[in-house]
């Protein structure tokens, strides 16, 4: 995930500069952001992504607490400690990744996030229209009656 870089918040007037901006392979900071912000506020928005990763830690951690008190309640098992260990490990994994979620989550101003969710239908269409043009037959060198082999020159065989 990108962090914000610096001062530039995404606001309905630099959005269609911000998509706009996108060529073959390259992809700004601020585009990204854009994507980024877009992504969380199709999912819901901030407040539901943070409790979305909230009761993702709760279920894991149950999860793992539930592996954990087996393996205790297993003294002779091959491994038992480390594989107890390895456990402990990921849940603190888990809550780093949490944290961190969340803490990314916390850098989406309230504006941005207005900002997106009012100019939805804009990047909606911004993708679409990309999109549409990735699955063009043509330009994905698929042979179709409207997109016949380029010429080639030589022997080509008959039967393309």
């Amino acid at each position: 995930m990108q962090l914000p870089s610096g001062p530039a918040l995404i606001t309905p007037d630099r959005i269609p500069v911000l998509l706009a901006t996108v060529t073959a392979g390259t992809l700004p900071p601020d585009y990204q952001r854009l994507l980024e912000i877009y992504c969380v506020v199709k999912a819901g928005g901030v407040a539901v992504q943070r409790q979305v990763a909230q009761r993702l830690e709760e279920t894991e951690r149950a999860a793992i607490a539930v592996e954990i008190q087996a393996l205790r309640a297993q003294p002779h098992q091959p491994d038992r400690d480390s594989r107890i260990r390895a456990l402990e490990q990921e849940i603190l994994e888990l809550q780093q990744s949490i944290r961190d979620r969340c803490a990314y989550l916390g850098t989406i101003q309230p504006t941005e996030e207005a900002a997106v969710r009012q100019c939805l239908a804009t990047i909606d269409s911004h993708f679409l229209l990309r999109h549409q043009g990735e699955t063009d037959p043509g330009s994905l060198g698929v042979v179709t009656a409207d997109h016949p082999l380029p010429e080639m020159g030589g022997n080509q065989p008959s039967h393309l």
